[in-house]
């Protein structure tokens, strides 16, 4: 297959086959966008990786030193951070990473700032550790920009941690230099720890930088845990592999304490693949990438003005839109009910983002013009009879 035809290649077809959690949950017969899973193959350049390790027999108890050497020299030259193979933990995925972080800097009672909406593993990971979240809330009508000031305001003195996820799952927002600095003045000044989640640093549009938090100052460096992965940009969720990244040394040793005896990192296959997804061998998938989402990205967004009733900032970053549906008359969970039994289409209702996610609901866009222009046509159908 043609590298530029890749991303456009999957139909209805094919992907009612497909293995999975997203397409079999919901049945042959709906479309399912409740996911943040992309529906494209997976890059020839992996599965050649994972077909000689095995080949290889690494199927022992296999260390990794030589994938976080990998990450090491990523880190270093995508995203401005100086760690050292040592300043990185391998985890199982990047869940683990939210309740680490929180184990590290709070104590029961203790309060964490999370946005409203954000990622609802975050507010379970606070839960599970006993602590409080405090919500800051990002406005629609602010285009979900950080109000610093707010922050600020927020912090008491049972404040321990700050929960940051750039790009934002779900607004879909690339945070600015401005933003993460003063994000970054306020945890300096206030002595807390910052986890950054940046799981979906590969997809950002419209030339857009990502920027990593820590890379900014050597006082918020200090401060910083930053989780990165590779499920949302070369769709291998089942690999089930992060790394976390912490130059403070005493950190790193606090957060591997903690980690000892419950994670054991991820399996010798997902390891032996990491090198190859790291360095520049899959640069132009990344590049492809971007080009074909900004692409749906614009579909989509005409596709749901047309449609009417529906508010949508644009999207900077992610494959994950969070349109308004508010003035149809339904709550989240409601319409999303509704588009599943009425549409055929499967979303994520709003809510379970936080509150303010409310009136909104979740939709992966990391497939193909066929499908999208399908789901959007169920969807368009569906709606009509609600106006």
């Amino acid at each position: 297959m043609i590298r530029d035809e890749i991303f456009n290649s999957v139909t209805l077809d094919l992907m009612r086959n497909a293995k999975g959690s997203k397409w079999s949950l919901y049945g042959p017969d709906v479309i399912p966008m409740w996911l943040a899973d992309p529906d494209f193959p997976v890059a020839m350049e992996i599965k050649r990786a994972l077909i000689e390790a095995v080949q290889d027999e690494e199927l022992y108890y296999w260390g990794d030193a030589k994938a976080r050497e990998a990450m090491s020299k990523k880190v270093k030259t995508r995203n401005g951070i100086d760690a050292a193979p040592e300043g990185i933990m391998v985890t199982q995925g990047v869940l683990p990473a939210m309740w680490l972080a929180v184990k590290y800097a709070c104590q029961p009672g203790d309060e964490v700032v999370v946005t409203d909406p954000m990622y609802y593993p975050f507010f379970t990971a606070v839960e599970a550790c006993g602590a409080k979240s405090l919500y800051h809330k990002l406005d629609e009508d602010e285009k979900y920009r950080f109000d610093i000031d707010a922050l600020n305001e927020l912090i008491t003195k049972r404040t321990k941690l700050i929960f940051l996820c750039n790009p934002h799952n779900p607004c879909g927002r690339v945070l600015t230099k401005e933003e993460l600095k003063g994000i970054g003045e306020v945890t300096v000044d206030h002595e807390l720890t910052i986890m950054s989640d940046e799981l979906h640093e590969d997809v950002v549009f419209d030339g857009r930088e990502h920027i990593s938090i820590a890379s900014l100052s050597p006082e918020i460096e200090e401060r910083t845990m930053t989780s990165f992965g590779f499920s949302k940009t070369y769709g291998v969720a089942g690999l089930q592999m992060g790394y976390l990244v912490a130059t403070n040394k005493q950190m790193m040793e606090t957060l591997r304490k903690i980690a000892r005896g419950v994670l054991r990192g991820t399996t010798s296959l997902s390891k032996a693949a990491a090198p190859v997804m790291l360095d520049d061998t899959l640069r132009w998938w990344r590049e492809g990438l971007v080009k074909h989402i900004e692409m749906i990205r614009d579909l989509t967004e005409k596709r749901l003005k047309e449609i009417g009733g529906i508010t949508c900032p644009k999207l900077e970053g992610t494959y994950l839109m969070f349109p308004n549906i508010s003035s149809y008359g339904k709550s989240s969970r409601e319409m999303t009910d509704y588009l599943v039994k009425e549409g055929k289409v499967a979303v994520s209702h709003g809510s379970e983002f936080g509150p303010n996610g409310e009136g909104h609901i979740r939709m992966c866009i990391a497939t193909s013009e066929e499908i999208i222009n399908e789901a959007l046509d169920r969807m368009e159908r569906a709606l009509s009879k609600l106006k």
